[in-house]
């Protein structure tokens, strides 16, 4: 166990050292209850060198594990839905996994890296990070009685996942779910054609009123 903590202050670019590093100015702020990461780590330690499977293939259980290590830690959704502890998680506790999880070579760091650890602003702020991009699915739709098929579904196609959780729809956390269900069986072509048909029609329709019937039904037309 280990106290939490976050950021005093949300990090940008400019704050991190070379190779992704946080400084070691940055200034943390601890919160009163405590996180256990060791299962998360022990089944990174058990995957990491595996070839027969890619990074990716190990999301739906990295979410699970993630998901019980915090949602009984005493943490609540002003933790959860704050940026400065999923920065501190990932650049402090489980920098590693953040690192293998998109190859990024420590010495070469694209642009498109930094995001990976800092997260980002608006609607797809937090499935940009990659911890809290595991954990706010998992929170949201282990609620339901098939979550776990859910859950697997949503990580099952990385173009699906991050159609869904891009788009200014995915605020409302039951029509999160309503998509999920609606998009469970589709492809990749079909998952994204559906989110788009979904994304246009929100401006004239009141989307978050619907059923998720109704929400099926409108993303599935033609499809």
């Amino acid at each position: 166990m280990i106290k939490a903590k976050r950021l005093k202050k949300k990090l940008t670019k400019s704050d991190l050292d070379p190779g992704l590093v946080m400084a070691a100015n940055a200034n943390t702020l601890d919160y009163d209850f405590s996180v256990n990461f060791d299962k998360f780590r022990n089944f990174f330690d058990s995957v990491k060198t595996q070839k027969d499977l890619k990074p990716a293939d190990y999301d739906f259980e990295f979410s699970k594990i993630l998901y019980d290590s915090l949602v009984n830690s005493g943490a609540t959704d002003a933790e959860f839905y704050d940026m400065r502890f999923w920065q501190w998680v990932s650049l402090d506790q489980l920098f590693e996994y953040c690192v293998w999880r998109w190859n990024i070579d420590i010495n070469d760091v694209k642009s498109s890296h930094y995001a990976k650890v800092l997260g980002g602003g608006g609607v797809g702020g937090f499935s940009l990070n990659s911890i809290s991009r595991l954990f706010i699915p998992a929170k949201i739709l282990l609620k339901e009685s098939d979550g776990d098929a859910l859950l697997k579904s949503f990580f099952n196609i990385q173009q699906k996942e991050q159609s869904i959780s891009q788009s200014t729809l995915a605020i409302n956390s039951s029509v999160f779910i309503s998509i999920v269900k609606a998009t469970e069986n589709l492809n990749t072509n079909q998952t994204v054609r559906a989110i788009s048909r979904l994304n246009a029609r929100k401006s004239g329709m009141c989307i978050d009123a619907m059923t998720s019937e109704e929400i099926a039904d409108l993303a599935l037309e033609n499809i």
